[in-house]
């Protein structure tokens, strides 16, 4: 062999190297390339899952989302249904019954003491009528101790201005349970106790049938100081 040869041989030799080392760094390459790609597809995959799930809770947040806002439209009729009720309620109540007439108003109480007042008289009126129609009907013997000249005793006046107004105070207006029980508390206290003043104040009327002054029945007239008199 001569050195052309050897030469040649050597060339030859190291192509083959080089070949062998390419071969080598390609079979690296695409080994490593396939470990990436497979470790990119599992990443895919992963992400892939992570997005169905995230979907999925998605929709299950969604689907409660509307089930909220239905239930928040259902309260939101419901309070405005209320609302309009409760509104009705109070336009009721502010408006005065039609078959109910306004409140009683309580009469001044009269001057008795001053028997010429013009007021007096106006009361007297008032109560000649209620004692007709209501006190005698309806309170029996209670009003046969009433003498008919009852208008002439000023005690009387007094007590049977009282009964009228409380009277007009319970039995005129819409009553209630409440109001029941201040009835039968009148009829049973007051009333009786104001008719026994009464029939003791006329009882000698009654006896003699006509109107009787203290000084008739021998009652000391009431006392007068002589500064009154002289004024």
């Amino acid at each position: 062999m001569n050195g052309r040869d050897q030469a040649r041989d050597d060339g030859t030799l190291a192509a083959l190297l080089r070949l062998t080392d390419l071969a080598a760094k390609v079979e690296q390459v695409e080994h490593s390339g396939t470990a990436r790609a497979q470790e990119l597809a599992r990443d895919c995959a992963a992400a892939q899952e992570q997005i169905t799930g995230l979907r999925g809770e998605l929709g299950t947040i969604g689907g409660r989302a509307d089930a909220i806002d239905r239930h928040l439209t259902e309260v939101s009729g419901l309070l405005a249904h209320m609302s309009e009720q409760v509104a009705a309620l109070t336009a009721r109540a502010s408006q005065p019954k039609e078959d109910s007439g306004p409140a009683y108003q309580v009469n001044p109480a009269p001057p008795w003491w001053k028997p010429g007042d013009e007021r007096c008289q106006d009361a007297v009126t008032r109560l000649a009528d209620w004692v007709d129609e209501v006190y005698r009907p309806v309170f029996g013997y209670l009003g046969g101790l009433l003498a008919p000249c009852w208008p002439q005793h000023p005690l009387c006046l007094v007590y049977l201005d009282a009964l009228h107004e409380a009277w007009c105070l319970l039995y005129l207006p819409e009553r209630d349970p409440k109001m029941v029980f201040a009835q039968l508390d009148w009829l049973t206290r007051s009333l009786l106790q104001a008719a026994e003043v009464i029939s003791n104040e006329t009882r000698a009327c009654r006896d003699h049938g006509s109107h009787r002054t203290p000084s008739q029945v021998g009652v000391p007239a009431p006392f007068t100081p002589q500064s009154a008199i002289r004024r």
